[in-house]
């Protein structure tokens, strides 16, 4: 698969209007941060399409270092904290969000770790095959990678809803699947597949607000249901 900055402005664009169509079926503020994470994914992939220009010189090299920093800053600081606070306040069982805790705490942690690590030292861009290879200093780089995945897809997999489930499924095997080819552009091809299928988070929204949608037509029928048969009593007592 090839990637450049026309395929992360084209994917920016599909899953921005996916993360546009998501917010709007929010209800609920709780709701709000998971709902979001479409959309901050396709200004994720915005950004890394002036990453490509800037390497190329398409651009002057102050954008290009900066579009660099902040994409890098959301990747490896931002996520960690958003996905499993996201997925925990969403989360409506409270057995579920007991589990989902400890991913929490951790993704924070990590998450402000991973903040000193990226913007105490330098960061670097190359690109390479096709894709970006994001070089930062990070001293435990293995146990933090699998800190990463962990609270990045571990509260999803618990999630009491089917099609966040899946989400963490999707996003797990994406791992696996980058970690196996591209080991050393891992940010940049993750981080495009988790934009992906980020509209497995919109299905949840939308089958939700049908749900909603359906529940006063059930109950009404119920309703109409039950003083028919109320009234067919009566009459069966009255003869």
């Amino acid at each position: 698969m090839c990637f450049s900055p026309e395929a992360d402005f084209t994917a920016a664009a599909v899953v921005g209007v996916v993360g546009v169509a998501t917010l709007r079926l929010v209800r609920e503020p709780r709701a709000l941060l998971i709902a979001a994470l479409p959309l901050l994914f396709a200004l994720h992939q915005f950004v890394e399409g002036f990453v490509w220009l800037g390497l190329r010189g398409d651009m002057s090299s102050g954008l290009g270092d900066a579009a660099r920093d902040v994409y890098v800053v959301y990747a490896h600081a931002a996520l960690p904290v958003i996905v499993p606070l996201g997925l925990y306040l969403i989360e409506p069982s409270a057995r579920h969000r007991r589990r989902m805790l400890p991913f929490v705490v951790l993704g924070a942690v990590l998450g402000l770790y991973l903040l000193w690590q990226v913007t105490a030292f330098p960061i670097h861009a190359e690109a390479r095959a096709h894709c970006i290879s994001y070089a930062t200093h990070t001293a435990l780089g293995i146990p933090s990678a699998i800190a990463y995945v962990v609270v990045t897809c571990g509260p999803a997999l618990l999630s009491s809803r089917r099609y966040l489930r899946w989400f963490g499924v999707a996003n797990l095997v994406g791992v696996g699947i980058t970690v196996a080819l591209r080991q050393a552009e891992f940010t940049s091809v993750w981080c495009v597949y988790a934009a992906l299928v980020s509209f497995l988070i919109y299905e949840h929204f939308r089958r939700e607000r049908r749900r909603d949608a359906a529940s006063p037509a059930l109950a009404a029928v119920t309703s109409s249901g039950g003083r028919w048969r109320a009234r067919r009593s009566r009459r069966t007592a009255a003869g």
